[in-house]
């Protein structure tokens, strides 16, 4: 029997910053090109890459399958960054209206969005 240590110990492991170690689970947004749909995950999933197939099964049962074209991620400045809303002086969304003094130091992700297209039926 060989000791599984020293196995583990000679292979060198690849770390998040390669794309090793588990699978990392986060919500998402699926969004559809082409069609007039989108929808958040309930639960954390592995984030998908482009090429990946996904197969969405309908409430009356009945399957599609998708192509992930693109995966879209985006930040914005903190709530830290952006002034109280008591303090705004140029409407409902200064941040966005006001002048910019600084770029952010901190930023907060939000979800990303996973773009598909629609994949042919098989046998069409």
């Amino acid at each position: 029997m060989t000791d599984p240590t020293h196995d583990e110990e000679t292979i060198e492991r690849l770390g998040p910053e390669q794309g090793g170690g588990p699978p990392s689970l986060m919500p998402w947004t699926l969004a559809v090109e082409g069609e007039d749909w989108a929808a958040d995950l309930e639960h954390g999933a592995p984030l998908p890459r482009v090429g990946d197939r996904i197969d969405f099964i309908a409430e009356d049962g009945t399957q599609r399958r998708f192509r992930v074209r693109e995966v879209v991620h985006t930040v914005q400045g903190s709530a830290s960054e952006r002034p109280p809303v008591r303090d705004e002086q140029f409407g409902p969304n200064s941040t966005v209206d006001g002048p910019r003094d600084h770029l952010p130091r901190e930023l907060r992700a939000g979800l990303p969005r996973v773009i598909v297209i629609p994949e042919p039926e098989p046998g069409s």
